[in-house]
């Protein structure tokens, strides 16, 4: 069989990431605007900080502009909200997803908050919700970016690695952010138990998102080699400290993305399960080799891929691509370079994606 390049796999998933949506943009009150200083579509990224009352006060973020957004300010874009993972910092995650790069990404908005002390909400180590609260500061960050870039506000998604895909998952549960962004994801994400938290945050009990006038769009990846957030939950076999206690449970991925297609309603006896390989549709039957993907995916309300999960054969805990990273502890984690890009595959997922009009 032969199989794409990883370049024209990505050029492919690119231009249909150009084309997929077609409703009219819906611009953000920035548009217009003169750009910040230090921003030029194409340029360096540059530093901002905002003041979030209720998310822990001064805060910092990463700004992108891709190669085709207007240097007039006033074409609306899409934009991905791109959250690193536990003691990571946004540079590293500029490096490790590529959204920044040319070669990946000409077309969105790519931002890369910080959490204090480069941790999350969400994480067993980070103060609980009622010490700070990363929720609303992603909420008035959202508030900051309409106020000052030329966004199309019904195409803004978010993803996350490890403790970030974590908080993007908090973001879908959590009515302030969930109505304002048009589709979530997480690649090697840890969404812990109660019983890990000392409260409920990613269960039935602790997610709510709220009565929305839509179905929520989640995608998941995650490996069957992760060291550090099992895909089955069961961490008790990773990390044992000096006290012989092992690392806490998460859920397992099954059960988060099943209760995602409870929320959106998705009839269970429509589940889809393919194997993918490099780009090429197999078949299921097919033996598993290095870089083959179960994919499972579940349709309601006449739209596919509502809810999708990747299920990926050789993957540890780390963001699949083809290129090497710079960090050696990331890159001995996730076993090494892909033969695909995760960033694209998300890509051409959330062009799938927008919010109705008036939401």
């Amino acid at each position: 069989m032969h199989f794409p390049s990883p370049n024209s796999v990505a050029a492919t998933l690119a231009l249909n990431t150009l084309h997929s949506i077609t409703a009219p943009p819906n611009p953000s009150n920035g548009c217009g605007n003169a750009l910040r200083s230090g921003l030029a579509p194409g340029g360096a990224s540059a530093n901002f900080t905002l003041h979030s009352a209720q998310g822990g006060g001064e805060r910092r973020y990463l700004v992108h502009l891709p190669a085709h957004f207007s240097p007039q300010n006033d074409r609306p874009a899409p934009m991905i909200i791109v959250l690193h993972a536990f003691t990571q910092t946004t540079a590293s995650m500029e490096e490790v997803t590529g959204f920044s790069n040319a070669d990946t990404n000409t077309d969105y908005v790519a931002v890369y908050p910080e959490g204090i002390n480069n941790v999350w909400l969400g994480d067993p180590g980070a103060p609980n919700s009622s010490v700070i609260d990363d929720r609303p500061f992603i909420a008035d960050l959202l508030n900051a970016l309409d106020s000052t870039l030329c966004i199309d506000t019904s195409r803004i998604y978010t993803t996350g690695f490890s403790n970030g895909g974590g908080l993007s998952g908090l973001l879908a549960c959590y009515p302030p952010t969930s109505s304002r962004i048009a589709a979530f994801s997480g690649v090697s994400a840890a969404y812990y138990t109660s019983g890990s938290l000392g409260y409920s945050l990613f269960e039935p009990e602790g997610c709510k998102p709220g009565n929305l006038p839509r179905r929520i769009p989640f995608l998941d990846i995650h490996g069957d080699s992760d060291s550090v957030i099992a895909y089955d939950g069961d961490n008790s076999a990773f990390d044992i400290d000096e006290n012989g206690i092992p690392d806490p449970d998460t859920l397992a991925i099954p059960e988060w993305l099943g209760d995602w297609a409870a929320r959106n309603g998705c009839p269970a006896n429509v589940t889809v399960n393919t194997f993918i390989e490099t780009g090429d549709v197999v078949n299921a039957t097919t033996v598993l080799q290095n870089g083959t993907i179960a994919k499972t995916t579940w349709t309601c309300g006449g739209s596919s891929e509502v809810v999708t999960g990747y299920y990926v054969k050789g993957l540890g805990h780390g963001w699949p691509s083809t290129v090497p990273l710079s960090d050696e502890w990331l890159e001995t984690f996730r076993w090494g370079p892909t033969t695909w890009n995760a960033s694209a595959v998300l890509m051409e997922w959330f062009s799938r994606w927008s919010l109705p009009r008036g939401e």
